[in-house]
């Protein structure tokens, strides 16, 4: 019976060590190399079909007493759900409960792209006190991608007591010579694998077979030490009862493995077992009832116990002998018997399979035969049936692989498999497509079998609506995002209580930046209409996750309306509590968190960090344990805390060359700002410049000010004010146009001296008005900014001024202690033994770095902001 992990419809036998052959013979050379492999992060096993790759790595595993993770990679596989989710759970015997704790990463397409479920493997598995092993079998049969770029990832930041071993036909595309590692890599390669003449009587000796040298340099000259080969003469052995024929006819026949076993096994089988080999051929696994099923025979495990027996090409896949698996390349010759010899009778064997299959539970195993049967309608329905599971989890590449292999007919008339494109593609960008979805979803809606009923009626416009809502709030089309909710709500009861909401927020730790964030363009242009859609919506839903009062609560604390936004926070955290939603409620709790810091209240702001952090530990999402711990260092650079900052920097599985996505973009932002902390500020540049590119393309305005704001910083920090002018007057436009306020003040007295250095006149600009607009908009921010000062310096001491003296040079500073004390020109140079003209230079360079123009403005900002205390 085939064994089905609870809850996870995971083959157990797929992540289990398979069994060894009782004929193995054990080759201490390869152990050693082996062995070799543990002194470094990775051993390649790799080597054509046939030549022992497995049986070998099964042997060594067996004598070197370490833990090891095993996983038998098949053709459906290649898919990265599938592969990790196997990896992750084969992990489990070495770190308890690391499938469970990565099962959500695959129901979203975002988080699987971001490696989250790698981070959480590689976090896990850091803690694991010895040795270990993740062996991957047949990893050649991966081509996916994402899959390889994921594998290289984990050897990027591999832990430190986790050894890799990949057996592959050939080298998998990892780029090692990209990777740390490159020389820490053990190979195993055909020649090495191949028998010599001592192990090629070893191996005939152990299967009973005693041979002379002639005959052993016989069988090497034919097999070239070749395991396959070995294994097909020894099968002919057992057929013609006797070595000396079987060995006479390696000199008659040619050195085609797959015509010898043909003519010289296969052939030589009864028909009973030639005909159960070649009509199960068809299958992945084996079981003795599933080869029933197929074969319409009950000799299914008496067969499979034969054949594995007398054979090195079916595999003993568990203790108990009950699963079972064909060799590659035996399984391949079969396929191509089958085809020759009774190809009406493969539809009807995957038909019988798909059927076994459906009854055990293994529903894609069963769509896909019965696709390879022809049996599209039968596969229609199960898929239709599978759509809303499915849909809730975000697995568009299974559906997908799917839908397009039925006829058209089939796929052009269904209303859920037209909700799936319609989401698909607006989710990947291409609204017009989207768009054309929705179109025949409506089509269908009143056409379709159930059309009559109701229940139907009701649940098709609801669906309707909700899905042409996504594109409305993708698409930033509040105008008539508005109009379908107002329509909505016209109709009354005649909609249908959706079980689940969509949790819209994955990683984002702000509403601002989150794939709903345009909601609040419509919340600050049409406040009444905002309130009447996210009535119109909740009303649709069974619970309600909080993002509408969350929407509020951070346009208050954007807009710098502290007071308003707090009752809005706490309900939109209350409600997302109850119905469990992560996404609204952590951005609800840092926002709080911000309010506490905003007024001085660190303490505060920490303690609900720690809260929201003990939430996401009980519910298992561990990503945003990342995000929160993210924030919690921006909190410490506040504070001027260098030690914390750099136990995140050391951890946090971060680089300035790494893929840029939404997912990680928060992290990469603070990484950016730890650079600068740390000095690093050519990095810092460099990997600003990169996210300024994303923001930018991907239009995430909320992120572009933020990057901005970086960048002039920066550019302060070296000495480039023209360069800082330029990114703060291209973040002022976006954060005029919209309302933005906090994104300045959350930058503490450095955004001050920046604006302060903006609205100072330098020249004349060509736009005046827009110039006119934009200065009193920085004075504005100005003035909030100095009026917050008292509640910052509470906060952070003397770190909230102390970085504006970070920009002088050391001889700046001293030439400033000078200026304050009304030394003239001539009297700094003489006391510093510089020229007159030097120190006018460094005058005017503290003018332009303080953003003041002459000694009086100078020596009064010093006074307020305490520089020189």
């Amino acid at each position: 019976m085939a064994e089905i992990t609870s809850g996870t419809g995971l083959i157990g036998t797929k992540y289990s060590r398979p069994g060894v052959n009782q004929y193995l013979i054990s080759r201490q050379r390869l152990h050693q190399k082996l062995n070799n492999s543990l002194k470094s992060r990775l051993a390649m096993v790799t080597a054509p079909a046939g030549y022992g790759k497995t049986t070998a790595v099964l042997d060594w595993l067996g004598k070197c007493g370490l833990p090891a993770a095993w996983m038998s990679v098949d053709s459906n596989d290649n898919n990265p759900v599938v592969f990790w989710r196997y990896v992750c759970t084969a992990l489990d015997g070495i770190s308890n409960g690391l499938g469970k704790d990565t099962e959500y990463v695959f129901s979203s397409l975002e988080l699987l792209k971001a490696n989250i479920h790698i981070n959480i493997l590689i976090d896990r598995l850091w803690s694991v006190q010895s040795d270990f092993l993740l062996v991957l079998d047949d990893l050649h049969l991966i081509t996916d991608s994402s899959i390889l770029q994921g594998l290289s990832y984990l050897i990027d930041y591999l832990p430190a007591k986790m050894h890799l071993v990949f057996i592959s036909r050939r080298s998998p595309e990892l780029e090692l010579a990209r990777h740390r590692i490159k020389w820490q890599t053990q190979r195993l390669e055909e020649k090495d694998l191949r028998f010599g003449k001592e192990e090629i009587f070893r191996f005939y000796k152990a299967r009973g077979y005693i041979l002379d040298n002639d005959d052993v340099k016989k069988v090497e000259t034919y097999t070239e030490g070749w395991a396959a080969a070995l294994v097909a003469v020894a099968m002919s052995m057992e057929d013609v009862d006797g070595s000396n024929d079987a060995i006479a006819a390696l000199t008659r026949s040619s050195r085609d493995i797959g015509q010898y076993l043909k003519d010289e096994v296969i052939s030589a089988w009864r028909l009973e077992k030639r005909n159960f080999a070649v009509k199960t051929c068809i299958l992945d696994m084996l079981w003795g009832s599933l080869c029933d099923a197929v074969t319409e025979e009950d000799s299914g495990g008496r067969m499979l116990k034969e054949i594995s027996e007398g054979s090195g090409f079916l595999a003993v896949l568990d203790e108990q002998k009950q699963e079972y698996r064909y060799h590659p390349l035996f399984k391949s010759l079969l396929y191509k018997l089958l085809s020759e010899t009774a190809p009406a009778e493969i539809p009807g064997l995957h038909a019988r399979a798909a059927h076994w299959f459906r009854e055990h539970g293994f529903i894609p195993e069963a769509i896909e035969h019965l696709l390879c049967a022809g049996s599209c309608r039968e596969a229609f329905e199960i898929i239709e049936h599978q759509i809303d599971h499915l849909i809730h989890r975000n697995d568009f590449g299974t559906l997908l692989s799917w839908i397009e292999r039925l006829p058209v007919e089939l796929k052009d008339n269904s209303f859920k498999i037209a909700v799936i494109y319609a989401l698909f593609y607006a989710e990947t960008g291409r609204y017009d497509l989207s768009r054309q979805w929705i179109g025949r979803m409506k089509a269908l809606q009143d056409d379709y079998q159930y059309a009559s009923s109701p229940e139907w009626s009701s649940y098709s416009r609801t669906a309707c609506t909700m899905v042409e809502a996504n594109l409305f709030v993708r698409e930033d089309n509040l105008e008539y995002l508005s109009l379908l909710f107002s329509a909505a709500e016209t109709d009354g009861g005649r909609y249908y209580k959706m079980p689940e909401y969509n949790d819209f927020n994955t990683a984002d730790i702000y509403f601002y930046r989150c794939p709903i964030n345009r909601l609040a363009g419509l919340l600050r242009e049409a406040p009444d209409n905002y309130v009447k859609m996210t009535e119109s919506y909740r009303g649709m839903i069974s619970k309600n996750p909080g993002y509408a009062p969350l929407g509020i609560g951070e346009y208050f604390y954007e807009n710098n309306r502290l007071e308003e936004a707090l009752p809005c926070l706490l309900k939109a955290m209350e409600e997302a509590r109850e119905a469990d939603c992560m996404g609204a409620l952590v951005p609800a709790m840092v926002d709080i968190a911000r309010i506490k810091r905003a007024r001085g209240d660190m303490e505060g702001a920490f303690e609900a960090l720690k809260e929201c952090e003990e939430k996401l530990q009980s519910c298992g999402k561990m990503h945003w344990i990342y995000l929160i711990k993210t924030f919690r260092c921006r909190l410490y650079m506040d504070m001027g805390d260098t030690v914390k900052v750099e136990e995140w920097f050391a951890s946090c599985k971060l680089n300035v060359f790494m893929e840029i996505n939404r997912i990680r973009e928060f992290e990469l932002l603070v990484y950016a700002r730890a650079l600068m902390t740390k000095g690093r500020l050519q990095d810092a540049g460099l990997l600003l410049q990169r996210l300024l590119s994303f923001t930018e393309e991907n239009e995430r305005l909320h992120s572009l000010v933020e990057v901005l704001n970086l960048l002039a910083l920066l550019s302060c920090e070296n000495n480039d004010m023209y360069g800082a002018v330029s990114y703060l007057g291209k973040s002022l436009q976006i954060g005029m146009k919209k309302g933005y306020i906090r994104s300045y003040m959350d930058e503490l007295p450095l955004m001050a001296h920046l604006l302060r250095y903006y609205t100072t006149p330098r020249r004349k600009r060509t736009d005046q008005h827009t110039a006119k607009a934009l200065t009193a908009y920085a004075k504005d921010l100005l003035k909030q900014i100095h009026e917050s000062l008292p509640a910052a310096q509470e906060a952070y001491g003397d770190d909230a001024t102390a970085d504006i003296k970070e920009y002088l040079t050391a001889q700046e500073k001293i030439v400033l202690e000078l200026l304050v004390k009304a030394d003239t020109n001539r009297e700094i140079a003489v006391k510093l033994g510089i020229s007159p003209r030097t120190v006018k230079s460094h005058i005017g360079s503290i003018y332009s770095k303080l953003g003041v123009k002459n000694r009086a403005q100078c020596m009064k900002m010093v006074n307020e902001a305490g520089l020189l205390e």
